[in-house]
Order: structure tokens, then C-alpha cells, then sequence
């Protein structure tokens, strides 16, 4: 390497960098996150268009801070080549509008995208892998379709804020005999979601992100219910074809989007039987096969009624 002139440089992701080791770049890169040197440098910005780490020629990512990948990123706020969010202390703080928190008596934090959006409040995304079994349930399913069927291609679990959580439960103990049932829902997408990460837009115009981060509270445009044969409301169908007729997207994304969701009804609501057989283990999407016979829309007059499960992202 050009440091130490004995060991051969150090490839990494066939990049081949002028050190032989990360400890050597790390001594020859600027100062750690201890130096009382000069400070780290500001925080990445998204017109950035090589990978921010010394000696890496990767271009960046739009949704990796500035680096080609979040390793990078991670590697250069333990290097101290740019600063770290102030509450993980794990990835570079973010320079975008809106990720300044203000703290109750006390300054603004500098947060990473991540965080930001923690701190904001809302419905969250958790990218389900591969070896999930809901996943795994999907795929199986689909290898036995009799006709064409929608290819999976990424799902994310919602993790419903706790409040939500609780106003749900409460609304099945004022049912008589409450039945939950899955339904589908789709609308509307503006934004570029399942590209960069498990995260939901901002935008009021993004039907899917509104309805899933706002718990249906809001739908696009901040409009307050759906519009419906049985009145103002919230509609799904039990039947995934039917709702992938309303997914719709004005930018070009290679992902149709689809809200899997968790309803409750009274028993006596009369919806498809293979909905009726929805397990936690074998019901996720009661399989995306678009088998479900039943073409009535499912209507709940107020969201505590209905919780976003999955947002599923599939191509046809």
C-alpha cells in the first residue's frame, strides 16, 4: 500500500483502495471520533455523487446519506469523517429539510433519516427477509397458482403505534361477537416507496403512505374517510384483485402497492370463507393468489375498526 510500502493495498467490493487494511486508512483518513483535531466534516447531503468515505469511488446511493451503502456509512461516523445522528450514534445526521427535532425545553437534535421519522410518530415499516415465515408463506402459495398471479417482490410489516393498538382492541370488546377478517386496500402512490428502504413519504397526495402512517385517520389529500355506496367511510374488499384495480402510481417505480390489513366486523358480516380461515401462521395475505371469490367492498364507518398489517410490494 502507499502507507506502509509491504502488504498488498486492501479490495474491498472490488474496489481496490491505497491502504492495505481499514485500520491504515483509518489512521490516514482524518481524525477519530476521540481526536481533538479539527472537527468531522458537515453531514452528507443528497447531490453527493461519489460514495463519501475516503478512498472509495462507489457512486453514492440516494438513500444511503451521501455513501454507496449503509456499511460505508456506519464505517465513516466510526471514523469520525462525518457526524453521527445524535440518537442512534450509528448513522451519519442527515441535512434534508425536516430532520432538525426539537427537544422539549432544550435544542434541536441532528437526527438520520431513521430516526427522523421515529421521531415524528406514526405507523413504522419492517422489511420482512426472506426466511420470515409470512414470506415464505406467500412464495409457497404462489407456486401453485392455476392462473397468473402477482409476483411478491418485497413485504413490509407495520408496526402500528401502541395507541392504535389499544383503540383497536377496544373496539372489538364493544362488538357482540367480533370476527377479524383480512382486507385489502390500495391507492394512490406518489413516492418512490419499497426503493429506498422501509420508509414512509411525507407527502399528503401519497394515498398508501397517508393511510398507513396516519393508521386510515387520513387518506390522500387529507380527505378524512372514502366515499362509498354504504357512505362516508373506510373500504377494502377481501378480494386482492378487486383493490389492485385502485393501485395506481405517477412515477415509474417498478413495484405495484398493496395494504394488507387486519378488519374487524360482527360475525354475522357476511364476507368470503377463505377469509374466515385467516390463521397468523398460514393467512398472511390469505395468500395473494387472487382466488377470493367475494367482490363486495368491506365497510368500516371509523378507523379503529381496521389496523395496516403488510404493505406489499408486487409486480405483475
Amino acid at each position: 500500500s502507499k502507507v506502509c510500502k509491504k502488504k498488498p493495498k486492501f479490495v474491498e467490493r472490488g474496489h481496490k483502495h491505497p491502504y492495505c487494511s481499514r485500520t491504515w486508512m483509518s489512521s490516514s483518513s482524518g481524525p477519530s471520533p476521540t481526536s481533538t483535531a479539527s472537527p468531522a466534516t458537515p453531514a452528507p447531503t443528497p447531490t453527493s455523487n461519489t460514495c463519501l468515505l475516503a478512498g472509495c469511488n462507489f457512486q453514492a446511493q440516494s438513500n444511503c446519506y451521501g455513501f454507496c451503502d449503509l456499511e460505508h456509512a456506519r464505517e465513516a461516523v466510526r471514523l469520525g469523517q462525518v457526524e453521527a445522528c445524535e440518537m442512534c450514534r450509528d448513522q451519519p445526521r442527515f441535512t434534508g429539510s425536516g430532520l432538525s427535532r426539537m427537544r422539549v425545553g432544550g435544542p434541536s437534535r441532528k437526527l438520520c433519516v431513521g430516526c427522523d421519522r421515529a421521531a415524528r410518530g406514526g405507523a413504522q415499516l419492517r422489511e420482512l427477509g426472506n426466511k420470515d415465515s409470512n414470506p415464505q408463506t406467500v412464495y409457497r402459495r404462489m407456486d401453485y397458482r392455476p392462473r397468473r398471479a402477482p409476483t411478491v417482490d418485497k413485504v413490509y410489516q407495520v408496526l402500528v403505534p401502541r395507541e392504535e393498538l389499544g383503540r383497536y382492541a377496544a373496539y372489538r370488546k364493544n362488538l357482540n361477537t367480533p370476527q377479524e377478517i383480512r382486507t385489502y386496500h390500495a391507492s394512490l402512490v406518489v413516492c418512490d416507496l419499497g426503493t429506498k428502504g422501509p420508509f414512509l413519504c411525507e407527502r399528503t397526495s401519497c394515498g398508501v403512505c397517508t393511510v398507513v402512517r396516519s393508521s386510515f385517520h387520513s387518506f390522500a389529500f387529507e380527505e378524512q374517510y372514502n366515499q362509498g355506496r354504504f357512505g362516508p367511510g373506510i373500504y377494502t374488499s377481501t378480494n386482492p384483485r378487486l383493490a389492485d384495480r385502485h393501485a395506481t402510481s405517477c412515477i415509474s417505480s417498478p413495484y405495484r402497492v398493496m395494504v394488507a390489513c387486519d378488519t374487524l366486523l360482527e360475525a354475522d358480516y357476511q364476507v368470503s370463507i377463505a377469509n374466515q380461515l385467516k390463521t397468523e401462521s398460514d393467512g398472511f395475505l390469505l395468500c395473494f393468489l387472487f382466488q377470493v371469490s367475494s367482490d363486495e367492498p368491506v365497510f368500516v364507518g371509523i378507523p379503529d375498526a381496521i389496523n395496516a398489517a403488510y404493505v406489499i410490494m408486487y409486480s405483475m
